[in-house]
């Protein structure tokens, strides 16, 4: 059972719950309008009743991330470069723009701005987690969307453990996934070849470079 309560200018709706230990908690949620308190208070009665309440937590999401990645490791006895790899994704290409905030409170959209502000991000802004600082060459060399993809690869499946930790209801992360980069490949003019093959002095070496531009 859920009650609500007028405190000053808001409306506060107060209800007990069992944590993961069985333990009776009392909460308290705030809202600005009693419409607004009202409907947290139906919604709360009716998830308690159907066993689809979600025990309240303030795990953020570098909080969650780094008691995955190790588990995750040993569970499916990763190489030491994909948990490398992992991590380094995390530290520098997550952590920073969404890290702090609460896993519960996270929404598609602010996925949807993370890649967003990622698209944006030079590469090399953040290495092991420190902000860095880069030359005005480096500036302009942005996150690629392969890149983007794989941040996005790796919060859909993270996230989809916090599902069944019972940490979310729901995973944030859009279905459709950023576009992987493609690069279109750059052919030599007969002037270009050339004046490559003019510049090798090894026999060799210019027999195979030869023998590889004609293929």
């Amino acid at each position: 059972m859920a009650y609500i309560t007028k405190r000053g200018n808001s409306y506060s709706v107060r209800y007990t719950y069992e944590d993961e230990h069985g333990k009776n908690c009392d909460k308290w949620e705030s809202f600005p309008t009693k419409e607004e308190a009202t409907n947290r208070k139906k919604q709360i009665e009716h998830e308690l009743a159907v066993g689809t309440f979600l025990i309240p937590s303030s795990v953020t999401v570098a909080e969650f991330l780094m008691d995955w990645l190790p588990k995750q490791c040993s569970k499916h006895k990763w190489a030491p470069k994909t948990y490398e790899s992992n991590l380094s994704t995390i530290q520098n290409l997550i952590v920073p723009y969404i890290g702090s905030m609460e896993m519960q409170k996270l929404k598609p959209y602010h996925m949807e701005n993370l890649y967003t502000t990622l698209s944006k991000t030079p590469c090399g802004s953040y290495i092991e987690g420190k902000k860095q600082e880069l030359t005005e060459k480096q500036k302009l060399r942005f996150l690629s969307g392969t890149t983007i993809h794989e941040v996005h690869r790796l919060l859909g499946t993270a996230f989809q453990y916090a599902v069944e930790w019972g940490i979310l209801v729901k995973s944030p992360v859009p279905v459709d996934s950023p576009k992987k980069s493609t690069q279109e490949r750059t052919i030599w003019t007969v002037e270009e070849m050339r004046a490559a093959l003019d510049s090798m002095e090894d026999p060799i070496l210019h027999l195979a470079v030869h023998l590889t531009l004609v293929g």
